[in-house]
This record gives structure tokens, sequence and C-alpha cells, in this order.
């Protein structure tokens, strides 16, 4: 299979060709600006098979890449502001230090993906499975992660604040030094979660399992934990 270079998939994009589907497996587009402002819309790149490939660097912003094949690619420190990434496979992918804010990523796969330093603001993270990611340090502030499975993830001092996690699972996951202020997580599954030194001012934890968590030194000024939460 031919590898694309990055200058013939970008004189694509500027001719205005259907990238859906496009298959860019293994291929090196380090640095790649496939943006809105630099064609007259943001590339459309669903369904596209973007296997192990290198976008490291990449301006992908409001690039759409919904049902896309990024397993094992690296994108770390690409900005995806706004990207539509629904359904997309990011398992065991590179985004350190991506920007990712307002981007919509619902019921996408980052199972095992590094996320750390991402800045996942005002994202749509609804139904997706982050099972053993890396989110340390993550700015997840007012992101939508209703309904999420993120157990067993490492959210070591993530920034929460305002977060939206109802229903979602949480189990095993390491919270420590986190920032969960006025966090809503109430029916979320937290059994056995390390919330060690977590700020958890006005986090509405109702009708969520509690079961083995650690909340050791953490501030839970305000917080609210009746209505049926389980311990």
């Amino acid at each position: 299979m031919e590898i694309m270079t990055r200058d013939h998939l970008t004189s694509m994009f500027l001719s205005g060709e259907n990238l859906c589907g496009i298959i860019l497996e293994g291929s090196d587009l380090k640095g790649i600006d496939l943006s809105a402002g630099v064609g007259e819309v943001a590339a459309r790149l669903s369904s596209a098979k973007l296997l192990k490939s290198d976008l490291r660097g990449s301006r992908l912003k409001e690039v759409e890449l919904i049902g896309a094949d990024l397993r094992m690619a690296n994108l770390e420190d690409s900005n995806l502001f706004g990207a539509k990434l629904m359904r997309a496979d990011l398992s065991e992918a590179n985004l350190r230090g991506c920007n990712l804010i307002g981007s919509v990523c619902e019921a996408a796969n980052m199972n095992r993906a590094n996320l750390s330093g991402t800045n996942m603001r005002r994202s749509d993270l609804k139904e997706t499975t982050m099972v053993g990611a890396i989110l340390a340090y993550s700015r997840l502030m007012g992101a939508n992660i209703n309904n999420a499975d993120l157990a067993n993830a490492n959210l070591r001092y993530a920034n929460l604040q305002y977060a939206s996690l109802v229903g979602s699972i949480l189990r095993n996951v390491d919270l420590s030094q986190a920032d969960l202020s006025f966090a809503d997580l109430t029916k979320a599954d937290l059994s056995g979660a390390s919330l060690r030194g977590a700020i958890l001012v006005g986090a509405d934890f109702q009708d969520s399992d509690l079961g083995g968590v650690d909340f050791e030194g953490a501030d839970m000024t305000d917080a609210k934990f009746t209505s049926g939460s389980t311990e």
C-alpha cells in the first residue's frame, strides 16, 4: 500500500476532493493543516483509516473525523478545537497536550489513550469509553462526560470543575488531587476510586456508588452525599 504524503493530502484537501474513507494508515502527516481557514471548510475525514499515522503538531480545527480509525495514531500537541470525533476509534492513541476544546467525541473509543495535559474544556464526551486512559493534568472544565466509562483511568490533578459525569463508570479511577468543584457525579459508580486530596467543593454525589472510595485529605465542603448514595 502506498503511503500518503503530507503534501499530497494537502493538495487533495485544497482541491476539494472527498476524503471520507481515505486510507492513510502509517502515513507521516506531521504538522498538516486541514482546518477551516486553509480550505473553505475544514476537511471531512469521516471513516478515514489513520491507524498508526503520525499527526503530531497538526492543525485540525473543526475537522470532521466521525467514525475514523485513529488507533495508535500520534496526535501529540495537535489542535483539534471543535473537531467532530463521534464514534471515532482513538484507542491507544497519543493525544498528549492536544487542544480539544469544544470537540464532540460522543461514543468515541479512547481506551488506553494518552490524554495527559489535554484541554477538553466544554467538550462533549458523553458515552465515550476511556477505560485505562491517562488523563492526568487534563482540563475538563464544563465537559459533558455523562454515561461514559472511565474505569481504571488516571485522572490525577485533572481539572473537572463544573463537569457533568452523571451515570458514568469511575470504578478504581485515580482522581487524587483532582479538582471536582461543583461537578455533577449523581448516579456515578465510583467504587474503589481514589479521591485523596481532591477538591470536592459543592460536588454532587447523590445516588452514586461510593463503596471503597478513599477520601483522605479531600476538601468536601458543601458536597452532597444524600439520597441513596452507597458507601
